[in-house]
């Protein structure tokens, strides 16, 4: 009869770990500089139409601005975590989908690229996060430059459980000339998330993918 109860006990805090094992968290980095601006609306589309379906209840969402200093706390535009209730968790994407369409139609230009300080940021907050998996969706041209005086040093176990994926990397005029220039930046970039503790690395082409990437990840 003991053991009875104390299993009974127990099932309550059974389920809350249980229910953690399967959430999502996602974490939308959003890059406002000045060679990536023309994106804007192109960046919300595949958010609102690829990101925001492919989220369930339970699961979260974080929405990270790349400019010039993106380690402050103000880069992050928002942080939700659906509701269990399908209903509720509908309501909260279509207030997301509101957030994400002021961005696109935001007037903030950055001069410089600070992409380690937003993926620091955005690693922070994911870790605080209970959920099953962590994935990081990276919308930029990658070319990070950073402003005189600012230093970023990746940490060994940075992103320790998140996996990395840049989504809708824009070719630069560069790029155009000489493939190879970009094709070296993502490796540097693949190179660098791995080493400090990611997961997995992806580059997506087609945004239509992203929803079976993210349940991949799941």
């Amino acid at each position: 009869m003991r053991r009875a109860l104390a299993l009974l006990a127990l099932l309550p805090c059974a389920a809350c770990s249980d229910g953690a094992e399967y959430r999502q968290a996602v974490a939308v980095l959003m890059d406002v500089s000045g060679t990536y601006i023309d994106q804007r609306p192109e960046v919300a589309r595949i958010v609102k139409r690829e990101v925001l379906p492919a989220l369930l209840p339970g699961d979260a969402l974080l929405l990270v601005r790349i400019d010039s200093r993106s380690y402050e706390k103000e880069n992050l535009e928002a942080l939700v975590t659906l509701d269990p209730r399908p209903s509720k968790a509908n309501a909260e994407k279509l207030a997301l989908a509101s957030r994400v369409d002021a961005f696109a139609a935001g007037s903030t230009r950055s001069e410089y690229t600070d992409i380690r300080g937003a993926l620091m940021l955005a690693a922070e907050y994911l870790h605080e996060i209970p959920a099953g998996s962590r994935v990081m969706l990276v919308f930029s041209d990658m070319n990070e430059d950073l402003p005189n005086g600012t230093t970023r040093e990746l940490e060994a176990k940075e992103f320790a459980d998140i996996d990395v994926v840049a989504v809708n990397v824009k070719r630069l005029s560069a790029d155009n000339a000489d493939p190879q220039l970009f094709r070296g930046r993502m490796a540097s970039w693949q190179q660098r998330v791995l080493s400090h503790g990611a997961v997995g690395w992806r580059e997506v082409l087609d945004e239509a993918q992203l929803p079976v990437q993210l349940a991949q990840l799941r």
